[in-house]
């Protein structure tokens, strides 16, 4: 995540996205770590959990130091995450494809609206963000994608037995998935009755991810299928060459 200073000065604080509670947490220092920690990390869901609303604090203030280093915590607004390694030194493979594939998954999260940058928060989209290393070496090009449950509305739609002339139902049905509810800014409701959010949104209980499917071996002409099916349906294309791991909290399932 990039820092809101921009800067690598650790005197200044930075920014954690908390998975799978797919929380933000801003301001983090330090000295800030501990109550992290004890506050936000050991009460949130793990690939373990079982589905249910997260219940974290939405701030913590450091008894020693002032309010405004206080920790400031809110749900992430995507709908997926896409994390990518992309380290040069354990092994360079990771640095050189990273930058690929999150331009070509950009090129096809676009035209159904999704692609979010580093710094667009507008609801439901997809978020991808470059990571450390993470697995062996006989893995490269790695690829994680969390995902809200359902996280699109289509994970039960089986798309290869569709007609081509359907494929532009689906991708109207997601981009219907991700309108934001008309406000009543003077009941502070949504026009289907709901409590808004602060960034415009309904107020529904977050459970967080769903599912998390850890990849390898991604190349440039996997993006479009891992777009299409693994990140709008949770469904793997490759499982016998690509799968490394993940969980389904919805199941119950996992393996790392």
């Amino acid at each position: 995540m990039p820092t809101p200073s921009h800067t690598s000065d650790y005197s200044e604080p930075t920014t954690a996205i908390l998975l799978p509670a797919f929380t933000i947490i801003e301001k983090i220092t330090p000295a800030a770590v501990p109550l992290l920690i004890s506050e936000y990390i050991n009460h949130a869901p793990t690939a373990k959990s079982p589905l249910a609303p997260i219940t974290l604090p939405r701030s913590l203030s450091l008894p020693t130091l002032p309010n405004a280093q206080q920790l400031l915590a809110r749900p992430s607004p995507h709908r997926a995450l896409i994390l990518l390694c992309s380290h040069k030194t354990r092994d360079a493979r990771c640095g050189q494809s990273a930058p690929i594939l999150r331009k070509e998954l950009e090129r096809h999260l676009r035209p159904l609206g999704l692609f979010r940058d580093l710094d667009d928060e507008r609801p439901g989209g997809v978020g991808i963000y470059f990571i450390n290393h993470v697995g062996g070496h006989k893995y490269s090009a790695n690829m994680m994608v969390y995902r809200r449950p359902d996280a699109f509305g289509i994970d039960a739609v089986e798309r290869g037995k569709l007609p081509p002339n359907e494929e532009i139902q689906i991708k109207k049905a997601v981009q219907k998935k991700m309108e934001t509810p008309v406000v009543n800014d003077a009941e502070g409701m949504t026009n289907e009755g709901k409590p808004k959010q602060e960034n415009g949104g309904e107020e529904d209980d977050d459970m967080g991810a769903g599912q998390c499917i850890w990849l390898a071996r991604i190349r440039p002409e996997d993006c479009e299928n891992i777009v299409k099916y693994t990140v709008l349906q949770g469904k793997v294309v490759k499982p016998g060459s690509q799968l490394r791991g993940g969980f389904d909290r919805t199941k119950g399932l996992m393996s790392w």
